[in-house]
């Protein structure tokens, strides 16, 4: 029997292929691991829910909503062990993806522009501010009391880090040519910002703003641990990190390698320099025990999408996602 050169070639890198999915299906096997106790959280909600903040080992709270008509405040008073749900009512009735406290009080940013307010008189205090700033508010923190910051982005190419008060005010805004995700701070002179190709550095207080030499993906989530460590995880699957303060930036994972399971990453978190997670679609949970240079997939527990994640006072870990979906995580 003859063989061509082309079905000689097509066999020989069909081959070669196999060879690939193998050893990718081996490893991805290998980096799987069993998550000690996971425990789905009922709550009142069905809507995306989108940040977690607990202020103390008893009180604690979920925001989300649907993006054009629906604002849901999930709260808890006993540790995460029950939940109610509180919804804004007239023009407040927008989605809430950023959340944060200070000063006692308790704040949100949502679509079109909005920032929701509570303080210490209990959940019937919520109200919104309504900015001049009609876009799309991602995430919200606080460099010191009452001097806080805010990401927002739409359509990639469009975004704002605007300072605000404890009371809702726009103090200033910087414009960017790309999208803004996620924002923290270290201290009140530090911190960082990502979005679509790009994070941002501040060294002092916000009031100028630095490209890092950091690109190559959708950043969709910051965590700052201090002035020196901070990991940033990117929606196409990267996951890059500084150690030196942002003198220098290392690509821990590469989302567009064809060689790496295809992950799409939409929260990043870490407990301390070695041991983090990070979170995204259809259930992914993964988790490194050394500062991110090797990531092993959790046993999945759900098909949902996984949008933020939060540790406890007492050090075990939530998240939640799509469809109303919460869970709480012992190891």
């Amino acid at each position: 029997m003859h063989y061509s050169f082309s079905y000689k070639k097509r066999y020989f890198f069909t081959a070669i292929g196999l060879c690939l999915w193998s050893l990718l299906a081996v490893s991805c096997k290998k980096d799987q691991i069993e998550t000690a106790r996971v425990t789905q959280v009922t709550t009142p909600s069905t809507a995306d829910l989108n940040k977690i903040l607990f202020t103390s080992k008893d009180e604690g709270y979920i925001v989300g909503g649907l993006r054009y008509e629906q604002s849901d405040i999930l709260h808890t008073t006993d540790g995460g062990n029950t939940w109610s749900l509180f919804h804004m009512d007239g023009d407040g009735k927008k989605a809430i993806y950023g959340l944060a406290a200070n000063n006692g009080n308790i704040y949100g940013v949502g679509f079109d522009g909005k920032i929701f307010i509570k303080n210490d008189a209990g959940m019937a205090s919520w109200r919104y501010v309504q900015t001049s700033w009609w876009e799309w508010f991602q995430d919200i923190t606080f460099s010191e009391t009452g001097k806080g910051f805010i990401v927002a982005g739409n359509a990639y190419n469009n975004g704002r880090i605007l300072r605000t008060d404890g009371a809702g005010n726009i103090l200033s805004v910087d414009s960017f040519e790309y999208e803004l995700t996620a924002i923290g701070f270290a201290s009140p002179a530090v911190g960082y910002a990502c979005g679509f190709g790009a994070v941002l550095k501040t060294s002092d207080g916000g009031g100028t703003w630095i490209l890092q030499q950091a690109r190559g993906d959708y950043f969709k989530s910051v965590c700052v641990l201090d002035e020196q460590h901070v990991w940033i995880a990117g929606y196409n699957g990267s996951i890059i990190c500084t150690r030196d303060g942002g003198a220098s930036w290392q690509r821990l994972r590469n989302g567009d390698d064809p060689l790496l399971k295809r992950y799409r990453l939409r929260a990043i978190l870490f407990k301390d320099a070695h041991t983090g997670y990070a979170a995204g679609d259809k259930g992914l949970l993964l988790k490194t025990e050394d500062g991110g240079l090797h990531w092993m997939e959790l046993k999945p527990f759900t098909g949902s999408d996984l949008r933020c994640l939060a540790f406890h006072p007492d050090g075990s870990l939530w998240t939640a996602g799509t469809e109303g979906v919460v869970f709480h995580i012992r190891e």
